[in-house]
């Protein structure tokens, strides 16, 4: 594996200029060299470095491709040996789009869990920009999921900050490099009760496969929660299957999420489309049937 990385670092480097991103000693070639050199949480340390520095777009572009490679190793479990505090059980960091027949929204999430309690979140961008400022109540200090309002897009790749302090003042942080968001909607309606799924293009076996997430909501009724939902990670289907449940019309939604780790945190990348549906308006077991039957 560490060779492929270091074929792949190679590739990447721009023509004739191999040998220059060796020559120096800043933090963006210190980044290739510990990648290459397999010391994965090293090279992390030194892209967080590098992001705190000016630049170009070239630059730039090669650290969010640095990240990606390294990545790969073993889906970002080796990136960062910063482990949670024994007062923090879970912290998961989520992007979302978001597709309906009217328009494309974008979310950014940060969830968790705590025994003794979190009494506050931030969330900040490189160098000083507050995304998530939040001081929890005794209600969601155990459980807690928070979000980013009014985003006009995707949130971007770069360098981040997660601050928690817990119920009893003990303070936790880590720098976070959010990798850069999926170009491709891999996942759209093909009609009202069936999708496609595009096949993946690139193959991380290091990580957990994409799993699909279904969930069907009243439309009448206030309730965040689902009335059904089913989540698959093999053979994903491509249909909504039979489900009993009165006549009526649903907000019905399916995810496509990706998962991958730095050190302790667990990233989520999720594609969604959702659209209301009237259950139901013809026989789907009949329908199921026809193929066989010809």
């Amino acid at each position: 594996m560490k060779q492929a990385v270091s074929l792949f670092v190679f590739l990447m480097l721009p023509f004739g200029s191999s040998a220059a991103w060796f020559s120096g000693s800043d933090a963006l070639t210190s980044a290739h060299q510990r990648l290459l050199e397999g010391n994965t949480a090293q090279s992390f340390e030194a892209m967080i470095e590098a992001w705190q520095q000016e630049k170009t777009d070239t630059e730039q572009r090669h650290l969010t491709e640095l990240l990606s490679l390294a990545i790969s190793e073993d889906c970002g479990r080796s990136l960062s040996t910063l482990s949670l505090p024994k007062w923090l059980q879970a912290v998961v960091i989520r992007r979302e789009t978001v597709q309906t027949p009217n328009r494309v929204y974008y979310q950014f999430s940060i969830y968790g869990s705590s025994d003794s309690g979190v009494a506050n979140v931030t969330f900040s961008e490189w160098p000083d920009t507050k995304l998530v400022v939040s001081n929890l109540t005794p209600d969601n200090a155990n459980r807690f999921k928070l979000d980013i309002e009014g985003l006009s897009g995707a949130v971007h790749a770069g360098l981040y900050k997660l601050e928690l302090t817990s119920t009893e003042g003990e303070s936790w942080s880590s720098w976070v490099l959010v990798s850069q968001p999926e170009p491709i909607q891999k996942i759209s309606w093909k009609d009202s009760r069936s999708w496609r799924i595009a096949p993946p293009t690139d193959l991380k076996s290091t990580c957990p496969r994409p799993f699909l997430s279904m969930n069907l909501y009243q439309t009448d009724v206030g309730q965040d929660a689902p009335i059904w939902s089913d989540e698959k990670d093999k053979n994903l289907p491509t249909s909504l299957p039979v489900i009993d449940v009165p006549n009526g019309q649903y907000w019905f939604s399916v995810a496509l999420i990706e998962r991958r780790w730095q050190g302790a945190i667990l990233f989520e990348d999720v594609q969604r489309i959702a659209r209301f549906i009237d259950l139901p308006d013809i026989d789907l077991r009949e329908l199921s049937l026809k193929p066989n039957q010809e």
